[in-house]
């Protein structure tokens, strides 16, 4: 009877332990300050913090956030294993030896906008003997990032960059479609004062989670890219996203100084 005891109890206990690591276990996401899509409040908000709740819904898990100033500190928390995953990023060499990469959502297309009396933009050879505003730590297309001919003054987030051309201290600003869509439509009388630029950079890859190989969760890898690309190719991600900046116009918002 004793030996059933301790069995049973055993079989208790490895049932908890199975059960708190794939069933109700927490996943925890680094994040740093990167408006819209990542925003350091109380909870964190933005759209990358959308699309890491829908992730934990489709796995099933809790999430939990844990911070660092840049994400240079959040990719280290990654790879010495004390973060679980970050959101947003792309397919690089030099990730793959401490990332396992699970799909999120389709890249955009970046647009260069200009204030509206602008000379246009109709051909990549416009961009030459203009200020570009880019956000510090994005990588946009390969030929852009790599051109150190063109002059590019790096700033903290693509609202600021827009403050910037509105007060005419850059020339032009890259960002997603998406991104200056927003802000238009979230302070519509910049639709005078901002243009879009006939010459865009439509892009055809895939933005990325990131998930830490030290993770608890990469002994399980084959079970969550499964749910992570079936949760992808029905679009809860990108709609996730959308969800986000439909209720909160007023993270897109762009007023000049």
């Amino acid at each position: 009877m004793e030996l059933f005891n301790v069995r049973w109890s055993l079989s208790l206990i490895l049932t908890f332990v199975a059960f708190t690591a794939y069933g109700q276990g927490t996943l925890i996401a680094c994040l740093d300050e990167f408006p819209p899509y990542q925003i350091l409040e109380t909870p964190p908000k933005g759209e990358h913090v959308a699309a890491l709740h829908q992730l934990a819904d489709e796995l099933d898990m809790k999430l939990k956030f844990v911070t660092e100033p840049n994400f240079p500190h959040c990719m280290k928390r990654l790879e010495k294993g004390t973060a679980d995953v970050i959101a947003g990023i792309l397919d690089r060499k030099d990730r793959r030896h401490f990332l396992h990469l699970l799909p999120m959502r389709i890249d955009t297309s970046y647009i260069f906008a200009t204030r509206a009396d602008a000379r246009p933009i109709q051909r990549y050879a416009d961009l030459n003997d203009r200020l570009i505003a880019v956000s510090e730590g994005v990588n946009y297309f390969d030929k852009f990032d790599q051109d150190n001919n063109l002059k590019k003054i790096a700033v903290n987030d693509v609202h600021l960059a827009y403050k910037l051309l509105l007060a005419g201290r850059v020339d032009t600003v890259i960002s997603s479609m998406e991104t200056l869509t927003s802000i238009l439509a979230s302070t519509p009388e910049l639709k005078k004062d901002i243009k879009a630029q006939p010459y865009t950079r439509q892009l055809n890859r895939t933005v990325y989670f990131g998930l830490s190989r030290k993770s608890e969760l990469a002994a399980r890898f084959d079970e969550v890219r499964s749910l992570t690309e079936k949760a992808f190719e029905e679009g809860k991600f990108e709609a996730a996203i959308q969800r986000f900046a439909t209720e909160n116009p007023e993270y897109y918002q762009v007023n000049p100084w």
